[in-house]
C-alpha cells in the first residue's frame, strides 16, 4: 500500500506583484485561517520564513501566541527554518550560512524547536555548494520544485554538492500548490503520479497565500476513507517523510537549469546585493579587529542588522529581478540601508583604529589604510584628499609624495578626481604598497608643486601598446604586453609571461574583446520560453566605434566632446584608456586601467541603455580551451560551454593546465560561453514581471509600461591569468579594495594616541585558504574565522593567532568554522553565527 505524506503549506512571496505590506497582510490573513482550521480539522499546517513570523508576532500577537501552542500540540508545523525563501545561486556561501542560521536562531527563541529539512520551493535553480552549506548547518534533506525534469534524475534522490557532502532531496512533480476547492482530487491524481511506495504531496492554496480551506480538508478526509484500500493518507511533515525514505540515486553538481534570464534582470539590485554582501563581511573583519584591541563595542545588533537587510534583499522574486517595480524599489531601500549601517560601523571602527596613531607631523597629510585580509597584501590604494588651500595658478600644479612608515618615498601618480572642479584644490592618487594584515598601516604625504603640463591628444586610429616588467608573488617578474586597437577601440592583444589571453580570430565580424554586443530580447524577466535555455538573446550585433565630426570629436549623445579613444590617464602606477561605442540607441563608453605592478587589466563599462526587449552582453574572444568554471557558494562549478546562459558570483574563467584565464567582477551574474568566446550578460531591457502566459501577448501594446534597467548602468571587470587554486583570494581583493583616508590622528589634547590591548591578527600557513569573515559569535565572548578552501584538492592550512596554533585539514571546496576564545583556537563542525 502506498503512504502519501501531505504537506500542507501556503506558499506567500512577501513581495511579488505585491509590495511588503500587502504580502504582510496576507501573512495575516492566512495564519488566522490556518488557526482556525486546526481547531476544526486534525491536520498539520507547515510553513517556514522568519520574515513572515515577524510580521505576525508584531502586527497580532494573539495570533502569534495562538501558533506557540498549535506547535506544542503538533498541529502547527516551522518548516524549512530559513530566514525566508532566497535566490538559491547569486548568494555567496557565507550568505546561505546567514539565511539558515538566522532562522534557526529565531525560531528556537520563540517556538524552542528547529527544522532538519531546508525547503525552498520557488528558487529558480541551487547551487551545489548547498549540500556542504545545509549539513553544516545542521540540515540533512531537503524539498525543491524548481527545476523541471532536465537535471533531476528522480523525485527521490540524495544531492552530493561539490565537496562530497550529501543529503537527501525531494523534488516536487507538481509545484507547492493546490487549486482552491480541489485539493482532495489533486492530492489523489500526484500519488498515483509518482513512483515508489512513500511519496510526498505538496498541497494548499498559495502564491498569495491562503493554505488549506474548510473544504478542501473536508474533502480529504472523505477521500481517506475512500482509498483505503490502495493508500494510506498521512497528514505529514518533512521530517516525517524523509524518516522514511532512503533514496539511493545520487546526483552530483548544480541545479540551475530554469529562468536564465533572472541571472542579469535588475541589475542594480544585484551590484547592490554583491556591494552589501562585500562590506559586510569587510566591516565585520575591521569592527573585529577594533573589538578584539578595546578600542569599540562589538556592534553586534547593528551588523545583525545589516544582516537581516541583505537577507531580506535576497528573496527569490527581488535579488532575480522577477518582482514590480515596488519590489525593486524595496530590495534597494534595503540594501542602501544595510549600507549605510555597515558605512557608520566602518567609520567608528576605522576611527578608533586610528585613534591608536600618533599625531601628524608638520606639513604631514596621513594616509591610514586598512587591510581586510589576513596577509601582507602589496597592492595598489587609491585615496582622495584636499590640499590645505586652493591653487589657482595655471603655470603649477601640486605634486604629491607618499612615504612608507620606514620614510622611503613611494611612487604615487595623481589621478583624475570624483569632483569636476576646475581647481588644483581636490586629489585623488593611486599609488602601490605593502599592508599590513587586518590592520592600519600608516602612509605620509608630503605636498609640493612643479610646474603644469601639456597634454598631448592620442592622433586618430593609432594603436595603444603597453609593455613592462610586473613583479610576482614569488618574488620574480614577468614580462606583460598590452594592445588596444586604434580604430576599434578593442583589448586586441594581453600577453602574459608570453602566454597570450586574447584570441585573434573573428567575432562578429571584429577582432579583439571587450566586445559590446546588442541581442534582440524578450520582455519576460525570467527567461521562460524554452528556446532562452539554448541561450538568452537572438540575433547579435556588434558596436562599433563612435564616428566624429570634422573636429575628431564626438558630436552627440553623452560623450558629446570626447575623441572616440583617448589615454586618460599616463604615470608610473597605471594607463588609462577610454574609448566609446555606439549602435541604434545604445552607447557604451569602454574603460582600460592597465597597471604597471599587477598582472592584470581592469574594465570598466558604462551601458546607457535606451531600447525595450533587448539584452547587451560583453563578448571576450580567448585562447583557453579547457573547462569553463565559475565561483559558487564555497565552491566553483563547471558551467556550460554551449551557449546556454551561466550564473557565477565573482569569477568566470576558462581552466586549462591548472591556470585560468579568469575575468572578476563586481556584481555581474549572468554569462555564456561557446566556441571560445566568453560573453558576460551586462543588462537587459525585460518588463517589470512580465510572465509568458500560453499564447497571450506578454506585455500590452495599448499602453506603455515601465521597462527595467533602460537608463546608466555601470560595470567592473579584471582579467587575468592565474593559477586556480588562488582565485578566491584574488577575487576578494578585487571585491575587497582595502579602505584608504586622509585622518589627522587626535584622539586628545595632549596628542597621545589611545591606548590598546595586544590583540594578534590571525596568520594562516597557505594565503589561498580564505578568511571569508571573522566576527563575533552571537551572545559569546569568542569570535568566528571562517575558513574556505575553493580548491579541488585537499590541503593543510595552520592558523595561528598569538601563542596559539591549529592544524586544519580541507577537503576539496570545504568550509570551515574556528572559534577563537579565550585565546585558545578550536574547530566547530557546524557552520555558526
Amino acid at each position: 500500500m502506498k503512504e502519501v505524506h501531505l504537506i500542507c503549506n501556503a506558499h506567500l512571496d512577501p513581495i511579488w506583484q505585491w509590495e511588503w505590506e500587502e504580502g504582510a497582510a496576507a501573512a495575516l490573513s492566512t495564519f488566522r485561517s490556518a488557526v482556525d482550521l486546526a481547531h476544526e480539522f486534525d491536520y498539520i499546517f507547515c510553513h517556514n520564513e522568519v520574515t513572515l513570523y515577524k510580521y505576525i508576532e508584531e502586527y497580532a500577537p494573539a495570533l502569534f501566541t495562538e501558533i506557540k501552542k498549535l506547535i506544542r500540540a503538533g498541529k502547527w508545523h516551522i518548516m524549512g527554518g530559513w530566514y525566508l525563501q532566497p535566490d538559491c545561486n547569486m548568494p555567496q556561501g557565507e550568505s546561505f550560512v546567514r539565511q539558515i542560521q538566522f532562522g534557526h536562531r529565531y525560531f528556537l527563541d520563540r517556538f524552542g524547536v528547529e527544522a532538519t529539512t531546508a525547503i525552498n520551493f520557488d528558487a529558480f535553480g541551487h547551487s551545489s555548494g548547498l549540500p556542504q552549506i545545509v549539513k553544516k548547518c545542521g540540515q540533512d534533506s531537503y524539498i525543491l520544485s524548481r527545476p523541471g525534469d532536465d537535471p533531476i534524475p528522480a523525485r527521490n534522490f540524495v544531492w552530493e554538492g561539490v565537496d562530497g557532502s550529501q543529503i537527501k532531496v525531494f523534488a516536487s512533480p507538481h509545484g507547492y500548490n493546490s487549486p482552491l476547492g480541489n485539493a482532495a482530487n489533486v492530492i489523489r491524481d500526484r500519488a498515483r503520479a509518482q513512483a515508489g511506495d512513500t511519496v510526498c504531496v505538496l498541497w494548499g492554496v498559495g502564491n498569495h497565500g491562503g493554505g488549506p480551506s474548510r473544504k478542501d480538508l473536508a474533502d480529504i478526509e472523505k477521500m481517506k476513507a475512500e482509498l483505503g484500500d490502495e493508500m494510506t493518507i498521512l497528514h505529514s511533515t518533512p521530517e516525517q517523510f524523509f524518516a522514511s525514505i532512503n533514496p539511493e540515486i545520487i546526483h552530483k553538481g548544480a541545479l540551475r537549469m530554469v529562468m536564465p534570464g533572472c541571472y542579469t534582470s535588475m541589475v542594480a539590485v544585484k551590484q547592490k546585493h554583491a556591494e552589501l554582501e562585500n562590506t559586510l563581511y569587510m566591516v565585520e573583519k575591521l569592527c573585529s579587529t577594533a573589538a578584539r584591541r578595546g578600542l569599540i563595542a562589538y556592534p553586534e545588533k547593528e551588523l545583525d542588522d545589516a544582516t537581516e537587510d541583505l537577507l531580506n534583499a535576497e528573496f527569490h522574486d527581488v535579488l532575480p529581478g522577477s518582482s514590480v517595480r515596488a519590489g525593486e524599489d524595496n530590495g534597494l531601500r534595503l540594501l542602501q540601508h544595510g549600507l549605510l549601517t555597515l558605512n557608520r560601523l566602518r567609520a567608528r571602527a576605522y576611527f578608533a583604529l586610528s585613534a591608536a596613531q600618533p599625531r601628524a607631523k608638520d606639513g604631514e597629510f596621513p594616509i591610514l589604510v586598512f587591510n581586510p585580509q589576513p596577509y601582507e597584501w602589496n597592492t595598489e590604494i587609491v585615496c582622495e584628499m584636499m590640499l590645505a588651500d586652493q591653487n589657482w595658478s595655471e603655470d603649477i600644479r601640486s605634486r604629491m609624495r607618499v612615504y612608507n612608515e620606514a620614510g622611503e618615498e613611494i611612487e604615487a601618480q595623481v589621478v583624475k578626481e570624483e569632483s569636476n572642479l576646475n581647481l588644483d584644490w581636490r586629489k585623488r592618487f593611486v599609488f602601490r604598497a605593502p599592508l599590513k594584515p587586518m590592520d592600519i598601516t600608516r602612509f605620509s604625504v608630503y605636498v609640493d608643486y612643479i610646474p603644469a603640463e601639456t597634454k598631448t591628444p592620442l592622433p586618430k586610429g593609432e594603436d595603444i601598446v603597453f609593455d613592462c616588467a610586473v613583479p610576482t608573488e614569488d618574488g620574480k617578474s614577468v614580462h606583460k604586453h598590452v594592445e588596444i586597437d586604434g580604430v576599434t577601440g578593442l583589448l586586441r592583444s594581453f600577453t602574459l609571461d608570453g602566454k597570450e589571453l586574447i584570441s585573434d580570430a573573428e567575432y562578429l565580424g571584429k577582432t579583439g574583446a571587450f566586445l559590446p554586443v546588442l541581442y534582440d530580447d524578450t520582455p519576460d524577466p525570467w527567461g521562460m520560453q524554452g528556446f532562452q535555455l539554448s541561450g538568452m538573446g537572438r540575433n547579435p550585433v556588434p558596436f562599433a566605434l563612435y564616428e566624429t565630426d570634422e573636429s575628431g570629436v564626438i558630436a552627440d549623445g553623452p560623450f558629446v566632446g570626447m575623441a572616440p579613444i583617448q589615454v586618460t590617464e599616463d604615470g608610473c602606477v597605471c594607463t588609462t584608456v577610454e574609448c566609446f561605442m555606439k549602435l541604434a540607441n545604445a552607447k557604451v563608453r569602454v574603460e582600460y586601467t592597465i597597471y604597471k605592478t599587477n598582472p592584470a587589466v581592469d574594465v570598466k563599462v558604462d551601458v546607457f541603455a535606451q531600447d525595450a526587449d533587448k539584452m547587451v552582453k560583453l563578448a571576450l574572444p580567448l585562447t583557453a580551451a579547457g573547462d569553463v568554471i565559475g565561483q559558487t557558494a564555497f565552491g566553483t562549478e563547471v558551467l556550460y560551454n554551449n551557449g546556454r546562459e551561466n550564473v557565477a558570483q565573482r569569477f568566470v574563467g576558462v581552466r586549462s593546465d591548472g591556470f585560468v584565464t579568469t575575468l572578476f567582477n563586481r556584481g555581474t551574474y549572468g554569462s555564456s560561453y561557446e566556441n571560445g568566446v566568453l560573453s558576460m550578460s551586462l543588462l537587459r531591457g525585460a518588463s517589470y514581471c512580465g510572465h509568458p502566459i500560453g499564447s497571450r501577448a506578454i506585455i500590452p501594446t495599448d499602453k506603455f509600461v515601465k521597462k527595467i534597467d533602460l537608463c546608466e548602468r555601470n560595470f567592473v571587470f579584471r582579467l587575468t591569468y592565474a593559477k586556480e587554486e588562488t582565485l578566491e583570494r584574488l577575487a576578494g581583493e578585487f571585491n575587497m579594495p582595502p579602505y584608504a583616508c586622509n585622518v589627522f590622528p587626535a584622539e586628545d589634547g595632549l596628542g597621545e594616541p589611545r591606548p590598546t590591548v595586544d590583540a594578534p591578527v590571525p596568520v594562516l600557513t597557505d594565503p589561498n585558504i580564505v578568511l571569508v569573515t571573522m566576527k563575533k559569535q552571537a551572545e559569546r565572548d569568542a569570535y568566528i574565522l571562517r575558513l574556505l578552501n575553493n580548491f579541488g584538492e585537499d590541503k593543510i592550512c595552520t592558523v595561528t593567532v598569538g601563542g596559539e596554533t591549529l592544524s586544519l585539514a580541507f577537503g576539496r571546496y570545504e568550509v570551515k568554522t574556528v572559534i577563537l576564545e579565550n585565546g585558545c583556537l578550536r574547530e566547530e563542525e557546524m557552520l555558526l553565527i
